[in-house]
Order: C-alpha cells, then sequence, then structure tokens
C-alpha cells in the first residue's frame, strides 16, 4: 500500500499576512483523490448505449464509415459516418480512464487507469477486448485503507491562510506543480483539447502521445517512453525517462520516433525498437510543440498559453532539417545535425498536416492557415481562415474532397472549395 500525498496547482498568491507574520493566504487548486474498486472497473462491458452528447473530447480517428471520438476518461463515442453529411451515434465503447488512444489497421491501443488495453475492431459493430495489460505503467496500484485504488482527482479552488514555509506556500510561491510519481509514469492530459488520432488510410495526427511501429506500442508520459510489444497479447519491454520531463506528442516517421517535448524536440532511433535510443535532440524556447516529420524536413509548431501550462511567448511554425542521425545511434546527435531553416510568426498553431503540397496549420480560436509547400523547405503562406477555428487538421482517408477540422465547439466535416475555402458539410458539436 502507498500513501496519498496532495499536489498543489498554485493559480495567485497573495501578499496579505497575519499580526505574527506567521502565515500567509494563499489561492489554490486543491487535489482530493476519487478512489474506486479496480477490477469492477475492469470488468465494466465494453459496449454501452450512444450517449447524446459529446462533453469533453479528446482523441479522435476518421475512417470511411466511422467516427470515434474520445470522451476524455470515459471511453469512445462510435458514430457511422457512412453518410459524411449526417453522422448517427451507433453506441458508445466503455474504456474507463482512457484520454489516449491509437488505431493500427483493425487494432484500438489505449491506456485504462494503470492498464493499456488491445481492442479488436475488425467489426466496428462488435469490438472485442482481446489483450488487457494489468498495471502497465506501475507495479503496484496507490491504494487506500479500503484497499481501493487512487483513479482520479477532483480539484477545487480554494483559498486559505498557511504556514509562511509550509509546502504550500513553497509550491505557490515558486509556481510550479508537484505530481506523485505515478502521475508521471501514467499518459496526463493533452495540452490540445481535441486532435486526431489519424484516418485509416495511414495518416498519423500530430499530437498524439500513443504511437506503434512494426508490431511495436510506444506510449509517452511527460518523463518516460514505455515500450510494448504485441504478439497477440501485450507485453511490457521496457520504460525509459528520456529528456527533461516534459515531453508532449510522439510521431514516428521510418525508424525513427520524433518527440515533440516543450523544451525540445528528440529524435530516438528504432534499430533496437525493444529499447528506443536517442539519435537527435534539438533545443527550442520553452512551448507547446507537436512535430511533424514530412519527408525530408521536420515541421515544428511552438506555441505559448492557451492550455496545459504552455509557458513562454513563443509562437511560430519552424522548419528544420535533420542530417547523419544515423551516424551515432544510441548517443546523443550535437545540435548542429538539425539545423531551422525558417520561422513563421504565428498567433497559436496547434495541430497539422500535409495534403498535396499544402501545410494546414490549426491556430484554435484564431483560425486556420495554409501554406503553399511546394518547396518544402520554404513555406509561403495562401490563405488565412479565421472563421474556422481548429485545434488540430486531416484529410478525409479516401474523399480527396474533404477535410476534417476539430475545433473549440465540435468536429466538422468540410468540402475544400478551389480558392482554398471551406464548406461545412456536417458538424458534431460538444
Amino acid at each position: 500500500m502507498k500513501r496519498l500525498m496532495l499536489f498543489f496547482l498554485p493559480l495567485l498568491l497573495f501578499s496579505a499576512c497575519s499580526k505574527d507574520f506567521g502565515t500567509i493566504k494563499v489561492t489554490y487548486q486543491k487535489a482530493t483523490a476519487i478512489y474506486g474498486n479496480l477490477e469492477e472497473i475492469r470488468n465494466t462491458p465494453l459496449v454501452g448505449a450512444a450517449q447524446a452528447n459529446i462533453e469533453n473530447p479528446g482523441k479522435i480517428f476518421v475512417s470511411d464509415q466511422f467516427l470515434l471520438i474520445g470522451e476524455e476518461g470515459k471511453g469512445i463515442h462510435v458514430l457511422d459516418n457512412t453518410n459524411a453529411e449526417a453522422p448517427k451515434p451507433l453506441y458508445f465503447m466503455n474504456i474507463p480512464g482512457n484520454r489516449e488512444f491509437f488505431v493500427k489497421d483493425n487494432t484500438i491501443y489505449g491506456e485504462s487507469y494503470y492498464d493499456v488495453v488491445k481492442i479488436d475492431i475488425s467489426d466496428i459493430t462488435a469490438p472485442k477486448l482481446v489483450s488487457r495489460l494489468k498495471n502497465a505503467f506501475l507495479a503496484d496500484e496507490v491504494l487506500n485503507n479500503k484497499g481501493e485504488a487512487l483513479v482520479g482527482f477532483d480539484f477545487q479552488e480554494v483559498t486559505e491562510e498557511v504556514a509562511l514555509g509550509s509546502p504550500i506556500h513553497q509550491q505557490a510561491s515558486e509556481n510550479n506543480i508537484v505530481y506523485f510519481n505515478h502521475i508521471n509514469s501514467i499518459i496526463p492530459p493533452s495540452a490540445v483539447p481535441a486532435s486526431f488520432a489519424g484516418n485509416s488510410n495511414s495518416t498519423s495526427g500530430t499530437v498524439n502521445r500513443i504511437t506503434t511501429y512494426k508490431d511495436f506500442v510506444y506510449f509517452i508520459s511527460f518523463q518516460k517512453i514505455t515500450t510494448f510489444q504485441d504478439n497477440g497479447q501485450l507485453a511490457l519491454m521496457s520504460s525509459t525517462s528520456v529528456g527533461n520531463g516534459d515531453m508532449e506528442t510522439i510521431f514516428t516517421k521510418d525508424n525513427q520516433l520524433y518527440i515533440g517535448a516543450r523544451s525540445s524536440m528528440l529524435i530516438l532511433g528504432l534499430e533496437n525498437p525493444e529499447q528506443p535510443q536517442m539519435v537527435g535532440f534539438f533545443s527550442h524556447p520553452n512551448s507547446c510543440d507537436p512535430v511533424y516529420p514530412y519527408e525530408d524536413v521536420i515541421y515544428l509548431t511552438l506555441r505559448s498559453g492557451d492550455f496545459g501550462g504552455c509557458f513562454g511567448d513563443q509562437n511560430a511554425l519552424w522548419v528544420l532539417e535533420a542530417t547523419s542521425l544515423n551516424n551515432n545511434v544510441g548517443g546523443w546527435q550535437v545540435n548542429q545535425n538539425i539545423r531551422t531553416l525558417q520561422q513563421i510568426d504565428m498567433k497559436s498553431p496547434f495541430g497539422m498536416t500535409m495534403i498535396g503540397d499544402k501545410l494546414y496549420v490549426g491556430e484554435g480560436a484564431n483560425g486556420l492557415k495554409i501554406f503553399d509547400a511546394t518547396n518544402r523547405r520554404n513555406l509561403s503562406l495562401l490563405s488565412w481562415d479565421k472563421s474556422v477555428q481548429a485545434y488540430d487538421i486531416i484529410p478525409h482517408p479516401s474523399r480527396t474532397d474533404l477535410i476534417l477540422i476539430a475545433g473549440p465547439r465540435g468536429l466538422g466535416q468540410y468540402k475544400i472549395s478551389n480558392n482554398n475555402g471551406f464548406d461545412l458539410l456536417s458538424w458534431v458539436g460538444y
């Protein structure tokens, strides 16, 4: 059994002190632990009734006929998208504790509190849980004195007087976040409210914490990359601390993993896929950082503010070139091996995708920008649609005239017009 410790997310520090200057008033987010019966949770029926509303969207996967839309911490809404003009809810896939999922071929990989699950969706109308690796991220659950497992936190803003020099006072003064050790091991919330896991034409989203390579599956937390092998059943292969404990996104290209972190971009080689090794490293100003390797360049968006503790003042799209990445497998490459080709100031760049010779970049409430990428190393702005709010973008897997956009208020399917404009075809609100 492990004892529970609170952590604090400071909001504002007031300078008012008591008469004897021994206390100080602080306002902060107080975390109260939520416990549950883990075995009952694990035995939750996979298929449930369709839900009328999507309240807290997460990952989105697009196939020719279906939409999978994650509900943070609960599971996945499954919609029939045979008629893209009118998607219809089919059922809800219960995956308690799920934040991230990734789809490869006909398989969903995702986390469920302490576990990793593998779900067969070859018949999307009848999904099957085929593998559950219990305690995949931790050897032991965090338990209370009733034997119930920690499954989350309830946050409440409080203002109270605390002793000068107390842990709460120190954390508020330093404006830091203190996490449990197990929270750093388990997948944290994404810094993007709604984003694409990918589509059924093997296009991956740029804001994922899960990816695959051959029969290996990689999960990242803030500080660790955890590797699983899928030989029918999931098996844990390795769990390694990487970088500065600020990883956010992961993307596979060829035999390498590209990881976006808040202070750097990391490239890991997969010559030994059981144990990825660092082969490239590029420092950048502190910010939230999706990475998109495409052909022989790397696109990097840097964003401050908005969500997820994206501290800093950098809002830009960078074009990078990497060379000699495989000359020192297992070691660090010096920064000079990854050089900056272009920096483009933006408002608040999030996810991105390439369609033909055009790079689409979402800017949240600031709209959607399209760049001419005919010259992959030297982008030029084609258009900026401020009416289409976009966190992330992905092409339809088979229809070249359709694009899907995840924004602050919902998921839109749009027809692309000849002048780079968008005509709304259907809308799934949340």
